[in-house]
């Protein structure tokens, strides 16, 4: 028979793998531990532990999503809410930390830069294609329609001038 000492430990030593992997919530901690058969009672003491040491922070783990996001693949807000309540995190934890960002997050500027890393894709297409291709990446990102329409635009209006420059 396995001892409430020895069920902890091997929570809390899973727990530490998965952290090792990537960052996750609290929601998917308690899920993957009990997935692996753990009991609630160690998935109650180890989380409990892992949020006093910090290694374990919704509202950390949210802006570190955030960042990431606006970083290597930019997003809307309404996007990155959606993912992140998938993920366990409280809803006003998430608009408290978005909040935070301002009119920053799926701004204009972030779904202009995504479109002009991506500029080589549109060059030569006819300018319906184009424009219904970068209409459809920025929306399944989550950016609102007007800044769609406005990055859509801009992005266009380089493409032509580039052209014109050869």
């Amino acid at each position: 028979m396995v001892s409430g000492i020895e069920e902890r430990e091997s929570a809390r030593r899973i727990a530490l793998e998965l952290l090792e992997v990537r960052d996750r919530s609290v929601k998917e901690i308690r899920q993957r531990l009990h997935r692996r058969g753990c009991k609630p009672a160690a998935i109650d003491t180890v989380v409990g532990d892992l949020e006093a040491l910090r290694l374990l922070d919704d509202r950390a783990f949210v802006r570190r999503w955030v960042e990431s996001r606006r970083s290597r693949r930019p997003e809307g807000a309404p996007k990155i809410s959606r993912d992140l309540a998938r993920r366990g995190i409280d809803p006003a934890l998430i608009e408290e930390v978005l909040a935070e960002y301002g009119d920053d997050l799926g701004s204009g500027a972030e779904a202009l830069t995504l479109l002009r890393r991506q500029l080589t894709r549109y060059r030569g297409l006819d300018p319906e294609t184009a424009r219904r291709r970068m209409y459809g990446l920025l929306a399944r990102r989550g950016f609102d329609p007007d800044t769609v329409r406005e990055a859509v635009t801009r992005a266009w209006t380089e493409i032509e001038e580039a052209g014109e420059k050869r």
